[in-house]
């Protein structure tokens, strides 16, 4: 795990951040976007490289979530490094205190990274064998006090995890890579969807008795629904993961975020993910991050303003 001091030391000046992100971007030397040709020289003023095939003078922020921002790319780096490395992730509010920035600015540059985020959990797709459940997130449902499906306020999210063998004969299986999304409803399109999007076929499907599940078989999963009744024990026992990563997921966002508004979830969401599913890579998450800000699709502060709420 990269250590605050060993942050600050690598990063703690503006040009050793460009050159890093340099070395990131094209680990072989300067490429241009337009021909592909190498570098005629390096104008430091600018920070920008000429291309010696067309002449093209390009920035290795081009393209990026950093291009034409002007917030510093040390400060950029240090979002980057407290929403990979913490477990908590951080809030725009106190990313705005750390780095000396407005709220919305801090608020937008959280958004573009877990951009990133969402983009490489959408590469990946879980096998073996995966429980698969929903539950909501949210406040509390007003009234008559709705439960699990019934619920209205709150939004739906589709979890699924794998199992791994611990290695050790006649213990249970310990939770591998998980999965987890926004779905509009408890349906059966949406819920065949979310299993046909995050687990790979001939992989085996655990999921309740509920409806919607039904109908995996033949679509290339070895399905098994398993009936729970009433009781809460038997849904511990066949699905102890997906209830643990939904408990974790609720607690991130009430702890760090507190109430998110729905349109924005699935990127909290993904950034939940992101960090759950790279738990044993901390050495890296940096790096691995920093260079998932290279090719991310970007969004801007009127997209995200504008965007209507997420079915």
């Amino acid at each position: 795990m990269m250590t605050i001091g060993r942050f600050r030391e690598l990063f703690g000046e503006e040009e050793r951040c460009w050159e890093h992100l340099t070395r990131l971007r094209w680990p072989g030397g300067y490429v241009c976007p337009r021909c592909g040709g190498g570098s005629r020289g390096y104008m430091k003023a600018r920070r920008v490289h000429e291309c010696r095939g067309c002449g093209y003078q390009g920035s290795v922020t081009a393209g990026t979530i950093f291009h034409k921002t002007r917030v510093p790319l040390r400060d950029w780096f240090w979002a980057i490094y407290r929403l990979g490395q913490g477990k908590k992730g951080i809030s725009a509010l106190q990313l705005s205190k750390e780095i000396g920035v407005s709220y919305p600015t801090a608020w937008l540059m959280a958004h573009k990274i877990r951009q990133a985020m969402a983009e490489e959990e959408q590469r990946r797709q879980l096998r073996g064998l995966v429980e698969v459940d929903e539950g909501y997130v949210g406040g509390k449902e007003r009234g008559a006090g709705r439960i699990g499906r019934a619920a209205h306020s709150k939004s739906l999210v589709a979890v699924a995890v794998e199992h791994w063998s611990s290695g050790e004969p006649g213990r249970r299986p310990i939770p591998g890579r998980a999965a987890l999304a926004v779905i509009p409803d408890a349906t059966t399109e949406s819920l065949r969807s979310f299993v046909r999007t995050k687990v790979r076929p001939e992989s085996a499907v655990l999921t309740d008795g509920f409806p919607s599940y039904l109908g995996l078989t033949p679509r290339g999963y070895a399905h098994v629904a398993i009936r729970l009744g009433e009781g809460n024990e038997l849904a511990q026992r066949f699905f102890p993961w997906v209830h643990v990563t939904l408990s974790n997921l609720k607690r991130f966002l009430l702890g760090t975020h507190h109430k998110p508004q729905a349109k924005h979830l699935a990127r909290y969401v993904a950034e939940f993910t992101y960090r759950l599913n790279r738990r044993w890579q901390e050495g890296s998450l940096f790096e691995r991050l920093a260079h998932s800000c290279l090719r991310t699709t970007t969004i801007t502060y009127k997209e995200l303003v504008a965007r209507p709420e997420l079915a």
